[in-house]
């Protein structure tokens, strides 16, 4: 398995809350800030999306967004109106439409997205702050297919909607998070870029298919054809941290998967870590983790 399957197996993503949003004429949304990915296709119309933060983007109709753990933000269509919040919008649709006749009408699905709770900060590695697919992008044709069978999907009314839907969006989640456009700053930088570049991708996927084994910045470095120094300056310049780091930073997510998700004895957990005794992989995943694993399975459950 190579090593975004990986990281999304053990993410387990899945879409938790969507909904068809409909608004008339000018509107304007405020959404509270929030700790998980959200994602919101334009089915029909426009909107113009700003955060507190400055950044912001203009949807057109088909594009798709998804934003990680965003601060307090609006969407904004026709010019705007008096602000709603999204959670009275979700609850009472009718403040968001003109009685008696339509207008300008806007549509969108707007959702959030859930992942396993032991290793959710995975998503930080795989995503930018903002991702931003425009429906235009003929580069994309993929995630376009997507895009225009889940708009098609949201605004009919087929048997088997709701989960068709679901699915539909697990996919176009990994297709998002797998879409780097060079437009966007940093997309040259983190996992899918090391994966794409020739030397660190081959080196990912070395440490992800053996992570138990004693790998050496040396040993790495021969593996893909470059003398040491090289190796490790382009693997550090691109994923952000030596290749050292980022092997003992999986090696920890595959022992917090395995203490959330299996009865392993803890000997063989600790080895899976690259720790040769359960004191040393104690002593390590609280450095880490800042719990016992003890406690840390406990945080789980609670």
């Amino acid at each position: 398995m190579d090593p975004l399957s990986q990281i999304i197996t053990l993410l387990k993503p899945q879409a938790v809350f969507w909904r068809v949003v409909e608004a008339h004429d000018a509107w304007t949304i405020r959404f509270l800030p929030s700790d998980v990915v959200v994602f919101g296709q334009m089915i029909e119309g426009a909107a113009r999306v700003e955060r507190d933060d400055g950044a912001g983007l203009d949807l057109a109709t088909g594009d798709f967004m998804l934003m990680a753990a965003p601060p307090p933000w609006t969407m904004t269509g026709g010019g705007g109106g008096a602000p709603v919040d999204f959670k009275a919008a979700i609850a009472d649709p009718g403040l968001l439409v003109s009685a008696g006749r339509k207008g300008t009408i806007t549509r969108f699905i707007a959702g959030n997205f859930s992942f396993a709770p032991a290793n959710a900060d995975l998503v930080a590695s795989l995503m930018l702050p903002i991702a931003h697919v425009r429906a235009t992008d003929t580069l994309v044709a993929r995630l376009g297919a997507l895009l225009s069978a889940l708009g098609d999907e949201a605004l009919a009314d087929r048997p088997g909607r709701s989960l068709v839907l679901d699915r539909l969006l697990e996919v176009l989640l990994i297709e998002a998070l797998r879409y780097r456009s060079s437009a966007i700053p940093g997309s040259d930088r983190g996992l899918l870029a090391g994966l794409a570049d020739a030397k660190v991708g081959r080196a990912l996927r070395i440490m992800h298919e053996d992570a138990r084994r004693s790998w050496t910045v040396a040993a790495l470095a021969n593996a893909v054809g470059m003398s040491r120094s090289a190796f490790a300056a382009r693997f550090t310049h691109i994923m952000g941290m030596p290749p050292i780091d980022y092997l003992a930073n999986w090696r920890m997510t595959l022992a917090k998967a395995a203490l959330a998700s299996s009865n392993l004895p803890m000997t063989e957990i600790a080895e899976i870590a690259g720790y040769q005794s359960v004191s040393a992989f104690s002593t390590g995943f609280k450095r880490a983790t800042g719990l016992s694993p003890k406690f840390y399975t406990q945080s789980l459950a609670t």
